[in-house]
């Protein structure tokens, strides 16, 4: 009889033990055989090799030190589905605290991504073209041992974009995404206005760098930094009144300050990151 996988789940943490995640991970039905809290490591693609590094398990779980498993059934229901030689990573959806400050729950009606709503049969969300997106994240994935070596680990220098950039290279050996059904995690949003400017400046910052190593992942007019920032600065107002963003490319009126925030912040991002610090593994042909 074959014995079940052995289980890792990595840890990146910048703030000291996650008592509350690992908490949550100690209620759960099934116990991972390793945890590997990586204190005080930055960037996080390089706290998650050095995490995968230290430990020997066949499948390796990726969390944020900030979320908390919502039930105990978590990882019984996303481990199954990798038994799949096809699937790649396996994820859970991401849903801010019903106890969240009201200016989290702003944020999260708002900016696309920061909650991704529960789904209840497996989900298919392959990080392929034009947008390059996925609903799964690192705030909780999991992969097998073999698919992480295989595409070479996170990369190291990308200060965001950690988790597109890899997925993107899983994808390119036809791997497949799929969020697990019944299974999230409480994951909090920004907690105030000049958070939320910072992640999402550092995530256009990131995703800057990362298409100067993979130039594909350049999506429309961001091919053309200064000319997307420029289109990105005339849109910036009409976005308080209409949601619009590659995350959630759906047109449709609303009142969105913290949407028309995040979204420019991202755009300057973008544009310093392109034109004023190009990225020193930059490459020109996109592979």
């Amino acid at each position: 009889m074959n014995k079940p996988p052995r289980l890792a789940i990595i840890i990146p943490s910048l703030r000291g033990v996650p008592q509350a995640l690992l908490d949550s991970i100690s209620h759960q039905t099934v116990a991972p055989d390793e945890i590997e809290v990586v204190i005080g490591v930055s960037p996080n693609g390089r706290a998650r090799n050095i995490g995968v590094a230290r430990t020997t398990s066949d499948i390796l779980l990726f969390v944020d030190d900030d979320a908390v498993l919502a039930h105990s059934h978590v990882i019984e229901t996303m481990l199954p589905l990798l038994q799949d030689d096809e699937i790649g990573v396996v994820g859970a959806s991401r849903l801010v605290p019903p106890d969240a400050p009201s200016f989290q729950q702003r944020v999260a009606r708002q900016v696309a991504r920061i909650d991704n709503p529960v789904v209840h049969e497996p989900l298919e969300t392959n990080p392929d073209p034009p947008l390059y997106s996925s609903q799964i994240t690192t705030t909780c994935a999991a992969i097998r041992r073999e698919v992480f070596q295989q595409a070479g680990g996170f990369s190291e220098t990308l200060i965001r974009s950690v988790d597109p950039e890899f997925f993107h290279r899983v994808r390119q050996f036809g791997y497949r995404f799929i969020l697990a059904p019944d299974a999230w995690v409480w994951h909090p949003a920004p907690s105030t206005l000049w958070e939320l400017g910072k992640k999402h400046f550092l995530y256009g910052l990131g995703h800057a760098q990362a298409t100067q190593l993979h130039a594909e992942l350049a999506r429309y007019t961001e091919r053309y930094p200064i000319l997307h920032f420029v289109l990105r600065t005339l849109a910036a107002p009409l976005q308080v009144f209409v949601s619009y963003s590659f995350g959630d490319p759906q047109l449709r009126l609303t009142l969105a300050p913290l949407k028309a925030v995040a979204s420019y912040a991202s755009a300057i991002g973008y544009f310093y990151g392109r034109v004023f610090a190009p990225f020193p593994e930059a490459t020109t042909d996109g592979e």
